[in-house]
Parts: structure tokens; sequence; C-alpha cells
């Protein structure tokens, strides 16, 4: 009995840390519409970047238009440096305000189940079809799909050896590797979260955001070019979404910082307008030419970079001065923010594979595939979240009545169900 005392108060000095982190009483901010007009809008402009990339020209996807263009590149330059910039910057901010409201406890477990069970969904039910329109195209697969989905379940299949990377072989998160991600970062998070509250950490911080708007963006874009010169182009996307949740967690309650943007918003979208005017011509004469320098590169690399910040800086001060209120339709288009990026892509493929056969022009083919893609995720999540099983799976909240003991025993179920997840993400 003495000993099981002393096992369990060692973990809690072990854990007292921690522990004093979450759900401490914090006087929580005031609600900030202006993030969730933006998550709506960052995740809704997924949908057409995803779109173009079925006809960009010289950026790989799983699968091709046959009418591709290369100018559609130059267009699409004006989200690309940013738009996941600013979801994980957002999620972020989401990460501060849940920390404030649960337990150690209740926070990881809560989170491994919204986060991994819609992506165990995803990468078993949505995602096939991204790789069975792929390899239809690279291999000339001669079967149907669900011919296909039914040998998808066989983990040794010698039709997926070319297919191997994955959670499990040939099992791949495609686009859901933001929820991936999204997990591993927030338990990266957690274990320096003592760091991240200490008080001398908020006082630089809060001393940071009464400097200049320069200063601020010098010093933030500062680790983002050091990322980029060590890190290698193809998984630099990894350490960056983690740098810009690390940002948003950290500027979440900064009313000076947001101040500072909303003051500037004029500035901000100059010098972003200029920079993208720059990033295209850059494009065109430096990353598409095969004879360019070294130092060329690196500083269009560089370039590119600021413009990722600045383009995030920009976003979040447009919406304090646009979208900062409330309005009957908010909460439903939040709901269905996260059904939305689970479809999207895998609705986008599949129509752009069955589409293509129908040889309906550059111009019909997208804006059909646009338009069915926003009808079909909406009707998907409208019938979803009537169904309280199903909604989990989505990632929809559910509105159903339950006791106390039935949500933990939901929790729970669902913990089980992703512990195979927990087991190969870690």
């Amino acid at each position: 009995m003495n000993f099981k005392i002393v096992i369990k108060n060692t973990t809690r000095t072990l854990l007292k840390p921690w522990v004093n982190v979450f759900n401490q009483g914090e006087e929580l901010p005031s609600r900030r519409y202006d993030l969730d007009w933006l998550r709506v809008l960052a995740f809704g402009l997924l949908i057409f970047y995803h779109t173009g990339m079925l006809y960009s020209e010289n950026w790989g996807f799983h699968f091709k238009s046959q009418y591709l263009s290369s100018g559609i590149e130059s267009i699409m330059l004006l989200l690309s440096p940013w738009r996941m910039g600013l979801i994980w910057f957002i999620s972020g901010v989401a990460l501060r305000f849940i920390v404030a409201r649960f337990s150690l406890g209740m926070f990881l477990t809560t989170r491994s189940v919204k986060i991994l069970l819609p992506l165990l969904f995803g990468i078993w039910f949505i995602v096939p079809i991204q790789l069975y329109a792929q390899m239809s195209q690279e291999t000339s697969l001669a079967m149907g799909f669900w011919q296909f989905y039914s040998q998808f379940f066989d983990l040794t299949n010698p039709l997926f050896e070319r297919y191997q990377a994955g959670v499990w072989p040939h099992v791949d998160v495609n686009h859901l590797w933001y929820l991936r991600s999204l997990w591993q970062f927030t338990l990266l998070l957690v274990l320096a979260m003592p760091l991240l509250h200490h008080a001398t950490v908020h006082t630089i911080i809060t001393r940071l955001c009464g400097r200049s708007l320069l200063t601020i963006f010098i010093v933030l874009l500062l680790p983002l070019c050091i990322l980029k010169f060590s890190w290698p182009s193809d998984t630099f996307r990894y350490p960056m979404g983690a740098l810009f949740l690390l940002y948003g967690y950290l500027l979440a309650w900064q009313p000076t910082f947001y101040s500072q943007l909303l003051r500037h918003w004029r500035v901000l979208f100059v010098v972003f307008t200029l920079g993208y005017i720059v990033v295209v011509l850059c494009y065109n004469t430096i990353w598409q030419n095969p004879a360019a320098s070294q130092w060329q590169i690196t500083s269009m690399d560089m370039l590119y970079t600021a413009q990722r910040l600045m383009g995030v800086l920009l976003m979040l001060a447009l919406a304090q001065h646009f979208l900062n209120h409330d309005h009957p339709k908010l909460a439903l288009l939040n709901g269905a923010v996260f059904p939305f990026y689970l479809l999207h892509q895998s609705v986008i493929i599949g129509l752009a594979f069955y589409l293509s056969k129908l040889q309906l022009g550059g111009f019909v083919e997208p804006l059909l595939i646009l338009s069915l893609t926003f009808i079909i995720c909406w009707l998907v999540f409208i019938v979803a979240r009537r169904i309280d099983l199903l909604s989990p799976l989505l990632g929809i909240k559910v509105t159903g009545k339950y006791k106390a003991w039935q949500v933990r025993a939901g929790f729970y179920c669902g913990l089980i169900l992703v512990s195979p997840v927990i087991f190969r993400l870690i």
C-alpha cells in the first residue's frame, strides 16, 4: 500500500509542471470571430487550390487532367506560400484556448480521439479513391474501383508493390497529412508547455509584441529562414507547420500583436501585393529556369519564405478589419470545416477521374468539379451531422444528449479504436 502511495506521489510530482499549465481557471479572451471566419475561408480555399492542382503543368499531384496549363501556377502562387501557414497558426490559437479549459488527461484523450478517429476513418474509407485514380493513370490499372477497393484491405497484395508509403503499406494519409502532423505536433507542444508558460517566456513575447511590426516580422521570419536553409525542401512543410503552430499558440492571447496588425493592414496589403508580383516573376525566370544559379534559387527560397509569413499576417489583419463579427450561419460553417477538409480532395480527384472521360474542355470540367465538390461535401455534412454514430468519424460535433458516463464510454471506445494509429505514428 505504501509503495502504491509512493508511486502515486512521485508521478504527481513529476507531472506537476504540466498539470499546473492546464485548466487553471484563466479568464478566457472573448470569442475570436475573425479567426472563426478565417478558418472557414482557409479550408474553403483548399478546394480551389487542389482543383487547380489538377491542371498545373509543373506541380505534382495524385491525378492530372488532360487540360494542363503553366499559367494557372502564377494564379495559385497567390495562395501557395501562406495557405497552410495560416491553417497551422489558427490551429495553434485554438490549442491555446483548449488548454485553458481542459485538464491534462482530458486534453490528451479528447485531442487524440477527435484528431485520429477521423484520420483512421479517412485513410481507409475516403483516401483510397485517390490511390485508385493515381494508379489508373500511372499504371493503366485495368479494374473498376470496387474490385480495387476489395484488394485495398490486403496489406501484402502485390498490386500495391510500387505504392508502399503510408501509415500501413499503401494505406497513406495523402491530404490528411495535416491531421497526422497536428496530433504529433500537439504532443511535442505538450512536452514543451512548462517552458512555454514560464513567466520569462511570457515577458519576452509581450515585450516583442510591443515593438514595431517590422521587428516582429523579422523575429518571426528568422526561424523560418533558418529552417528553410537547413531542411530538405520536400519535407519542409512539417517543421514549417510546427513553427506556425507554435507562433499561433504563443501569440494567441497577445492583443497588442493583433492591434498592430489591424493598424497596419494597408501596409501589409501593399507589401504582400508587391511580394506576390516579384514571386511570380522570379518563379517564371528562376525556378522554371534549369540554368539558374544556386544563389538565385536560394534568394528565391528566402523571398518565398518571407511571402509565406507576410501572407499569414495579412490574412490575420484583414480578418480583424472586415470579419470580426458574428453571423447566424458562422457556427454551422465552422462545423462543416472538418468534414469538408476530410472529403474534398478525394471528391475532387474522384470527379476528375470520371469526368475526364467525357472531354468537357478546360473551362467546363474544372467548373463542374468545383461546383459538385462543394455540393457533395455539403450534402454529406448535412446527413452526417444528423447521425450521431457517423458524426465523430467526420469530425462533426455530436448533437445528441447523452449522460456523462455515456460520453466517457464513447471517448474510451474511440481511444481503443485509434490506439493502432497511435502506435504507428509514435
